[in-house]
């Protein structure tokens, strides 16, 4: 099998770094990182160069680990989940990225409210995801069946979502933050707990329903 690593790749991972490192600043923000940082006597400015230099290195580098772990183990599928987990990245930042912009600018991180913040950020991140995902992490070009593959995906999306919607709710609304803990910081808690099941069911659903080659 022929396994290649483009500049194009690069470039892809390098920008879907870079744009999350910069979603990830209202997150960063709601979780107090740049009051910590201030108190240690750590620039926050120099922090935030740093940061957006770093992160998308970090995602070309891991590309290429995924590329030569692809190569040796001659399976495309270990160089499909580097780029997916990249992307995968990028939407975990754009998913809370918007979560936080909207707890911050409403100082709001409990109720119902906080629910449609989430569906807020669902309906921005699945259709960021499809187009990255059906173009570059699966490679399939082909248009003649988007209309298909985008309504699989919303389906799929939306399932996954749904269950994640749930488990957020029963965490800060149900259980609550414990005392001491900050209801902002509580939320981001709550959210954290969405990622495995959201990057595990959505994977392999795109993977083998959504962008198979089988006809």
């Amino acid at each position: 099998m022929d396994i290649k690593i483009r500049k194009k790749d690069l470039f892809l991972a390098g920008l879907a770094g870079e744009l999350a490192a910069l979603l990830s600043f209202p997150i960063l923000k709601n979780l107090q990182i740049f009051y910590i940082l201030a108190k240690a006597g750590i620039n926050t400015v120099g922090f935030s160069v740093f940061w957006i230099l770093l992160v998308p290195t970090g995602a070309m580098a891991a590309l290429y680990f995924f590329y030569f772990l692809a190569k040796y183990k001659n399976h495309i599928g270990f160089f499909e989940l580097g780029k997916y987990g990249i992307i995968g990245v990028l939407n975990t930042m754009l998913n809370a990225g918007i979560y936080n912009f909207l707890i911050f600018i409403t100082d709001i991180a409990s109720g119902f409210t906080i629910d449609i913040f989430f569906v807020v950020a669902f309906i921005a991140t699945v259709t960021n995801s499809f187009f990255w995902n059906k173009f570059w992490t699966f490679t399939e070009k082909k248009i003649e069946n988007i209309k298909r593959e985008a309504v699989q995906f919303f389906i799929i999306s939306a399932i996954v979502t749904m269950i994640n919607a749930a488990i957020l709710h029963i965490i800060i609304n149900t259980i609550g933050a414990p005392s001491g803990v900050d209801q902002k910081i509580w939320a981001n808690i709550a959210l954290s707990f969405t990622i495995i099941t959201a990057f595990l069911g959505n994977f392999f659903s795109y993977k083998y329903i959504v962008f198979s080659n089988k006809k």
